[in-house]
């Protein structure tokens, strides 16, 4: 088969062959049918440069019977493939997707929630060293979409997302309480073990780095860039370890890991939400993950006048989950919820500086950025200076450092 639409060195990369025969093998796993045969299909490679720097996603139609006297069905998919790179150094995912999202969503389901989806369905996972790939619903065929990233989100969309994410800890809260054992097995945030890795020097250590001299730049800012150097690396590593381990949190849940807009889809209409990619989930505060959103998705208007808004329509959203579930567990009150988020601001102060550059690319930003970028310390150079000249970016930094500085978080500890 071949595949239609430009292909890049990443997907030139991948080694699998998304053709119907290989379909058929995995619906004939998720159906438990050895004999289903694929009578249409359709297969075409999604393209989002800047975006999909750990995955090439293929969207797939294919028309099938599950033997040869059942009837003709039709099935919408998406196929992610790990670039090999990704797929060797091994995620949580696969444990999400094959146990721990199901379980979650056993638990909403038997609720008296009216609307609990949190994830697309994963219909089949293949993994062995250097391959991992997973076959999902397609969500755009359930009338989800993506949100536009460059701009952030509005208040109106905001408010969904931190009530599916609400949903997303509670159903996770119950999880850790009846089954401890299950969520056990995740793997601890890759920032764990302190920031000595290639990854993270490169995100973390030198992004921090460039932001300070951009900080440097900025009118009244020096002695800000001057804390932000300061700390590089020794104390970031010590204040970052700190906030991810979950033994330093009231109230453990299951962290996403990466909660900003282009993880979470919207359906318009029925103004509802939906989280993707579970690649770094651990167990940690779930003020990691308000705070990373927070920072890294929301219009800087929305962001300034409204996180306090969204911080009690989080609460309220959690709350509510965890009365219909019949929850027993230990539960913060709003107020020890305000300073777990004070406790996580670290994260915050990672997410605007590190994260919300790449988040928040341009178009033009994206054209030539793939895992390659990263690989390269005079092409994550440069694409530094493109993404740092963002007016979204500098705008926030402007606004945003200040408030970190007067919350001590830049103090030498």
């Amino acid at each position: 088969m071949d595949l239609t639409g430009e292909k890049t060195a990443a997907e030139a990369a991948t080694s699998t062959n998304h053709d119907a025969v290989y379909i058929a093998k995995a619906l004939a796993v998720a159906f438990n049918s050895e004999s289903l045969r694929v009578e249409s299909f359709h297969s075409e490679p999604i393209i989002q440069r800047g975006e999909n720097f750990c995955s090439v996603i293929y969207r797939i139609k294919v028309e099938f019977r599950k033997s040869d006297d059942a009837p003709l069905e039709q099935g919408n998919y998406v196929l992610k493939d790990l670039l090999p790179i990704v797929a060797e150094v091994g995620s949580n995912e696969k444990l999400m997707f094959q146990e721990i999202l199901p379980a979650m969503a056993k638990i909403l389901d038997k609720s008296s929630l009216e609307e609990h989806k949190l994830s697309a369905d994963c219909l089949f996972v293949e993994r062995e060293p250097g391959k991992e790939i997973y076959l999902l619903e397609d969500l755009c065929a359930l009338g989800y979409g993506s949100m536009n990233r460059q701009k952030g989100l509005n208040l109106a969309d905001a408010e969904i997302c931190v009530h599916k994410l609400a949903q997303f800890h509670a159903a996770s809260m119950l999880l850790l309480h009846e089954q401890p054992e299950l969520v056990g097995q995740l793997s601890p945030s890759h920032y764990a073990e302190g920031l000595e890795d290639p990854f993270a020097q490169v995100i973390v250590v030198n992004g921090t780095a460039f932001g300070a001299d951009v900080a440097a730049e900025l009118p009244g800012m020096s002695k800000i860039a001057d804390k932000m150097r300061a700390q590089l690396p020794a104390e970031y590593e010590t204040r970052m370890k700190t906030v991810v381990n979950g033994k330093n949190t009231a109230m453990p849940v299951i962290v996403h890991g990466d909660l900003w807009l282009n993880n979470l889809m919207i359906n318009a209409e029925e103004k509802k939400a939906i989280i993707v990619d579970f690649q770094n989930c651990f167990i940690g505060s779930a003020a990691i993950d308000v705070q990373f959103f927070l920072y890294t998705s929301l219009q800087l208007d929305v962001l300034l006048q409204y996180r306090e808004h969204l911080l009690k329509r989080y609460y309220e959203s959690l709350c509510q989950t965890l009365t219909a579930l019949n929850y027993t567990g230990n539960t913060l009150s709003y107020e020890q919820l305000v300073e777990e988020m004070r406790q996580c601001l670290f994260y915050a102060y990672y997410a605007v500086v590190c994260e919300l550059p790449i988040c928040c690319a341009s178009k033009e930003a994206g054209e030539d950025f793939t895992v390659a970028t990263f690989m390269s310390s005079e092409a994550i150079l440069a694409k530094r200076r493109q993404l740092f000249a963002n007016e979204r970016v500098l705008e926030t930094l402007k606004a945003i450092l200040p408030y970190f500085d007067e919350q001590g978080i830049l103090d030498p500890l």
